[in-house]
């Protein structure tokens, strides 16, 4: 009878014991699954950056928004060319590499700026007087002045955090990572199974209509009076 309790015992162990096993196979696949995933996304996504700055760098060199003149000839203007504008978001969206999110988030800039140049005396609005204030006097898709040659090539992507369908990352074109003092923000989201990009830091250096109004207003006091 002894014998055959132990041999009882012995068997539950077993069984135990192999099922553990298999939960921890379970686990540890699951882990290397998931593991897998996010190489196969950060591999897309790096690929995506990297054609999309190349496209910029030799396709789109285009930075800030369209003014509109009132005649080609004039060197003030009244607002954002919704025309040229809608031209360029034709090309933007023929590339693929955009979310919607992106054109939302673009456009909503864009109304800040003509808004806001329609509010601006005209003091505010002659091209031929600088960099207009609605300007950011960087690259809009770096947020940046300076920039190695093709730096595309050999852009590295950290700091991933996925999140659903979403992800938000930083580039940099710094070889060494103990050099990293260029990096820059973006997010994507996922459509149709496809990576797109939804935001870019540059264009976070354009303000508000408040923003805008601030940097007039003590110049506009000062002239009144």
């Amino acid at each position: 009878m002894k014998k055959r309790n132990y041999i009882t015992v012995l068997f539950v162990t077993t069984i135990l014991l192999t099922s553990c096993n298999n939960a921890d196979a379970s686990k540890s696949t699951d882990k290397g699954d998931k593991q897998q995933i996010i190489n196969t996304d950060s591999i897309e996504l790096t690929t995506l950056v990297r054609n999309l700055y190349e496209w910029h760098e030799t396709k789109y060199r285009k930075n800030g928004f369209p003014f509109k003149f009132t005649t080609p000839s004039d060197s003030i203007f009244i607002g954002v060319d919704w025309d040229a504008y809608e031209k360029d978001m034709e090309v933007f969206r023929k590339t693929n590499f955009f979310s919607n999110d992106f054109f939302i988030k673009h456009r909503a800039i864009a109304l800040s700026v003509d808004s806001s140049i329609k509010q601006a005396s005209i003091e505010w609005r002659n091209i031929n007087d600088g960099i207009p204030i609605w300007d950011t006097d960087a690259d809009d898709w770096c947020g940046c002045q300076d920039y190695p040659d093709n730096y595309w090539k050999k852009m590295i992507l950290n700091n991933f955090k996925f999140t659903n369908d979403t992800v938000s990352f930083k580039w940099t074109w710094d070889d060494k990572e103990e050099s990293q003092t260029h990096q820059y923000e973006m997010k994507a989201k996922k459509e149709n199974g496809t990576w797109r990009i939804s935001y870019i830091e540059g264009f976070t250096y354009y303000g508000t209509v408040a923003h805008y109004n601030k940097i007039m207003e003590p110049h506009e006091k000062e002239s009144s009076r």
